[in-house]
């Protein structure tokens, strides 16, 4: 089954990955074009992202590349400590 989604670029360069009624704020760049949209590596991607996205790094990733409003870009953190993406609701 897939899970229906939604993408929503919000001001302050904020881009939200909305799947129901929960979301994960990634880092968005805007001044620039394309607008840049930046997320944890694989590697990266299980020690920041929220439970419920853990293990899910391809699927969440080929869906924000698939929008045409901005490029993603993967970023690889191995501190010992991860900022974590934040989870949001609506």
């Amino acid at each position: 089954m897939t899970v229906p989604y939604e993408i929503e670029f919000r001001w302050k360069e904020e881009v939200v990955y909305w799947e129901g009624a929960r979301g994960a704020v990634f880092v968005g760049g805007w001044g620039v074009r394309p607008l840049v949209t930046v997320v944890p590596d694989a590697d990266t991607w299980d020690r920041a992202v929220p439970a419920w996205l853990k293990g899910r790094h391809n699927e969440v990733v080929e869906r924000l590349r698939a929008h045409p409003a901005h490029v993603v870009h993967e970023e690889r953190d191995d501190s010992a400590v991860v900022a974590t993406i934040r989870e949001v609701w609506r």
